[in-house]
């Protein structure tokens, strides 16, 4: 089975850039996709079921503009929008069908380390919504190990492990993931990079393949400020 995570910066889907990464995603033949800094309508035309997280704007933003998309071919259930947490970031959460068995998704976009809540004054400190968004996720995060297969995905805005930016938080980010198999540590195949875009699963979840998609497509158009990630899985048990 395989997941598709792809931050496609804030690009609206009639848009060439939107367009290209959402037939390349569809080519990939996913059975979850989760997009961040996306819109409403990023994922229509692949029918099945769509969960879509406004989260808190950080600069002026268009009405149809959502932090987390998530898609599957199966319907939702026990949906969490995580009130608490998309006061600082964006954030959502349900179970789905993948293979028969009932899996928790989440999808997350982490506030970068500048992020402030749009017209707030003063400004939110450096770091200071990343944390926040972390110390409310926390729970969440040891409570959904314990309950069965969970996949977290979305953007970290932080590589892993870190190269960069504050060390506390970054402990917060290592600490609220403990117990989970981040897929994406270290330099992706196929983008000899690292990536702030993230795969994290716990549960009866194993990770059988992972690698990294151009963010410019074969005709030379840059699409993101970011490049996707696949990663290939298995349910056990």
């Amino acid at each position: 089975m395989r997941l598709v995570n792809w931050n496609i910066e804030r690009n609206d889907p009639a848009s060439p850039k939107a367009a290209s990464l959402i037939a390349e995603i569809g080519a990939l033949s996913p059975d979850i996709i989760s997009l961040t800094e996306a819109w409403e309508g990023s994922l229509e035309a692949f029918g099945g079921y769509v969960l879509a997280a406004q989260g808190v704007a950080w600069s002026r933003q268009a009405t149809g503009e959502r932090k987390v998309v998530l898609w599957s071919p199966h319907p939702w259930a026990d949906i969490d929008p995580m009130e608490q947490a998309a006061a600082f970031g964006g954030s959502v959460s349900a179970c789905t069908q993948i293979g028969g068995r009932n899996v928790r998704i989440v999808g997350i976009c982490i506030p970068y380390h500048m992020a402030s809540p749009l017209g707030q004054v003063p400004k939110a400190r450096v770091w200071e919504q990343h944390e926040r968004f972390l110390e409310v996720l926390m729970p969440y995060l040891h409570r959904w190990r314990q309950d069965g297969p969970v996949i977290v995905m979305g953007d970290f805005n932080r590589r892993m492990p870190r190269t960069y930016g504050s060390l506390r938080s970054y402990k917060m980010l290592e600490q609220a993931f403990e117990g989970y198999e981040i897929a994406t540590r270290g330099k992706l195949p196929g983008i000899e990079a690292q990536t702030v875009d993230h795969v994290a699963v716990a549960g009866a979840v194993r990770v059988t393949g992972v690698a990294g998609r151009s963010a410019v497509s074969p005709e030379g158009l840059v699409r993101s400020d970011h490049f996707g990630v696949v990663v290939d899985f298995e349910l056990r048990g």
